[in-house]
């Protein structure tokens, strides 16, 4: 289990977000802010605006039904170590769900709650922050589709 230690993601929501695992229908789990009444108070309009095109994108290249990277997500033990995630800044939330979509795990989402964060951040709170996580972000999702294809021709050729 994953969330962020602002306390815009709430614990007692857990049960929420380890559901689809439990019940056998997913092995990754995401929390989605987007669908929350709070969210609209606690993500500011860069974040929503970069979620969104981020979302997209996975969705197009990946054909992944997502529409957040919340920091709010749980994955099965085993996944997580077949996973083996390397990325330790920005790309650690986008990384978990290209590699799982690409390992064919399930992944969902469920609708959680969002609150605004305790003190302030220093990517989504800074310009550079947020330029900076943007681009590394959307880097990675065409990295690892491109990884992939090249895979792909190497195998049929």
């Amino acid at each position: 289990m994953f969330l962020d230690g602002d306390y815009s993601d709430r614990p007692a929501e857990l049960p929420i977000l380890l559901a689809p695992i439990t019940e056998g229908r997913a092995d990754i789990a995401l929390g989605c802010r987007l669908h929350a009444q709070n969210s609209a108070a606690a993500l500011p309009w860069h974040q929503v605006f970069g979620n969104r095109l981020a979302a997209g994108l996975i969705r197009l290249l990946y054909g992944l039904d997502i529409t957040d990277l919340g920091p709010f997500r749980a994955a099965r033990a085993d996944v997580l170590r077949e996973l083996a995630l390397e990325e330790t800044t920005y790309g650690w939330a986008v990384e978990m769900i290209l590699k799982g979509a690409l390992a064919g795990y399930r992944v969902v989402e469920v609708p959680v709650s969002y609150y605004p964060r305790i003190g302030k951040s220093k990517i989504s709170g800074t310009l550079k922050g947020t330029l900076g996580a943007g681009w590394f972000i959307l880097s990675l999702i065409v990295r690892y589709y491109f990884r992939r294809r090249r895979t792909e021709t190497a195998r049929s050729a």
